[in-house]
């Protein structure tokens, strides 16, 4: 039998055993009624029949958890189920065979030894008719049979009682390896998981890296070369006459240097990595703010609503992004007099709001990339979206623009115990 394939509490031979009564009880009936006994004796062999057949039905059949489990009620059981079996046996001796279905009864129902008991309780009762007749020394055939019976019945039960324990066990085993094998892949998958994880933070340390250097090479090279021709140019204009033809050449290149150095700075500014070290993000978002301000002659408020905690680096560092370009997109298309920037600290996620006064734009046509420099909506929108989160734009023409940022408020150590 393959242990796999046999997943019920008892095995299919047990099951098989357990309806050995009924068909040993009807062919002793049937074969009772034809041989046309008196009418009050063959209702009282049928009657015992019937409450055989009830009694195994009700303890064996309708309880299928009691045999080889209950060791009372099956050793009740038992008992009845032969006595009733050895007095239909001693009324009509066709019932021998329901007498002998209790030989493999005892080892489907009654647990352990008490099996090998149950069994030699049924070739007690098969000789005890002979025994008692006067002459059972003369003919001990009956007497020789039971014995027989008894060492072949046992020597069978064992060894299928072993069989099905070595099967039992070999399922055991097969489930605890299955168990282990599916522990196995899911601790797998979990790996992988976090090699990705580590492979995007190894990704995003790399990028970092790089934008840093840029950043860096940007203000030792060209913001500083710029800062030159702009020194150099309005020392040249104090020499330039009024109304000289160089006048206003000059004053267009201060212009032109001016811009491009402020574009510069703000390049920079986008290209170095969030500057959370020394203070919250709210802190940091009201230093920004404060120097975009500054920078624009605007005026910015900053308010964080909420319990300020700190977020992952990602996600710190993506709210930050979105301040920075959502002040950049403020001052290079709104022109506008007030910002407001609100910080929300809440149960799940974080929202940044910038709120300006501006001249706004149509949504279905969004300022994107300019020459000006910037990332524009649809960069920053892909940097909200590998966090997790969402963005959103309102705004119309000559009523202002709203910007919403919210991302996950997953903490560093929530990280973890969710890795």
């Amino acid at each position: 039998m393959d242990a796999r394939a046999d997943r019920s509490p008892q095995s299919r031979w047990d099951r098989g055993w357990l309806l050995a009564p009924y068909p040993a009880a009807a062919v002793a009936a049937l074969i009772t009624v034809l041989q046309r006994p008196a009418p009050p004796a063959l209702a009282l062999t049928l009657g015992l029949s019937a409450l055989v057949a009830g009694w195994h039905w009700w303890m064996v059949t309708a309880h299928p958890q009691w045999p080889e489990r209950r060791a009372a009620p099956m050793a009740l059981y038992f008992t009845v189920q032969l006595g009733l079996a050895w007095v239909l046996y001693v009324r009509e001796p066709v019932y021998v065979v329901l007498l002998a279905a209790c030989y493999p009864t005892a080892f489907v129902t009654l647990p352990g030894r008490s099996a090998y008991a149950g069994v030699l309780a049924t070739s007690a009762a098969l000789a005890l008719p002979s025994a008692l007749a006067a002459d059972w020394w003369a003919s001990p055939g009956p007497l020789a049979t039971a014995c027989g019976s008894t060492v072949l019945v046992c020597a069978v039960g064992g060894a299928l009682r072993a069989v099905e324990s070595e099967a039992r066990r070999r399922r055991l085993a097969y489930d605890e390896l299955a168990a282990a094998h599916a522990r196995l892949s899911e601790l797998a998958r979990h790996n992988e998981g976090l090699q990705e994880r580590l492979l995007d933070r190894a990704r995003e340390a790399g990028v970092l890296t790089e934008r840093t250097r840029m950043a860096r090479e940007l203000h030792d090279t060209l913001a500083q070369g710029l800062a030159g021709i702009l020194t150099h140019l309005e020392a040249a204009d104090g020499h330039v006459p009024p109304g000289h033809p160089a006048h206003g050449h000059v004053g267009v290149a201060r212009r032109t240097a001016r811009e491009n150095l402020a574009e510069a700075r703000r390049w920079m500014l986008a290209l170095r990595p969030a500057p959370l070290d020394g203070g919250t993000l709210a802190e940091t978002i009201g230093v920004v703010a404060e120097r975009w301000a500054a920078d624009n002659g605007a005026r910015a408020t900053v308010t964080a609503t909420g319990t300020p905690v700190r977020l992952r680096p990602d996600a710190e560092e993506t709210i930050l992004r979105a301040a920075q370009e959502a002040l950049a997109n403020v001052a290079r298309h709104a022109r506008a007099r007030r910002v407001r920037v609100t910080l929300s600290f809440m149960d799940d996620v974080v929202a940044l709001d910038v709120l300006d006064d501006g001249v706004g734009f149509d949504p279905d046509a969004p300022p994107g990339p300019s020459g000006h420099g910037g990332f524009g909506l649809s960069a920053m929108r892909h940097r909200v979206t590998r966090v997790a989160g969402t963005l959103t734009v309102e705004s119309a023409p000559g009523r202002g623009t709203a910007l919403s940022v919210t991302v996950p408020a997953l903490r560093p150590e929530q990280e973890g115990e969710r890795e």
